[in-house]
């Protein structure tokens, strides 16, 4: 399966003041979102820690309040499965968005074929490599089925 990543549907919002603390925070629903007018109480709603897939495929659509603007137009949505004590990525997907962004939307797609295990748990991260070291935009943790 080729990996999808559909960027931009929200990018530079202002947080709200209810979600101005939460920043670094990362929202992962199985379905979209409307991010239009005040969407924040129906994404809480739809979060999901468990997404389940169908013929070894998932797809997850998202939504990341940035600790901070990324200064740059593509991200990665980069996945750690728990059980790696070698902290090695499974996989990373390229996400394009706008340097000053607050809020970043989008969606990936990706299956058994790209190292990922239906029962595992992963670390998911909005993330950059600067100087050689990781820079977290936003993480959450998310279980697939």
């Amino acid at each position: 399966m080729r990996s999808l990543a559909f960027a931009l549907t929200v990018l530079a919002l202002s947080p709200s003041p209810a979600r101005a603390g939460a920043t670094g925070s990362m929202i992962i629903t199985a379905e979209q979102i409307d991010t239009t007018g005040k969407f924040e109480a129906e994404a809480k709603k739809k979060a999901v820690k468990v997404l389940k897939g169908s013929n070894d495929s998932w797809q997850l659509y998202f939504i990341a309040w940035l600790k901070h603007t990324p200064g740059t137009s593509e991200l990665n949505l980069v996945f750690y499965d728990q059980a790696d004590k070698a902290h090695d990525p499974v996989n990373a997907f390229p996400i394009s968005t706008q340097a000053n962004a607050k809020i970043l939307v989008s969606n990936v797609s990706f299956g058994t074929d790209q190292g990922f295990k239906a029962g595992h748990t992963y670390d998911v991260m909005l993330a950059r490599l600067v100087g050689g070291k990781e820079d977290v935009f936003a993480r959450t943790t998310l279980t697939l089925k």
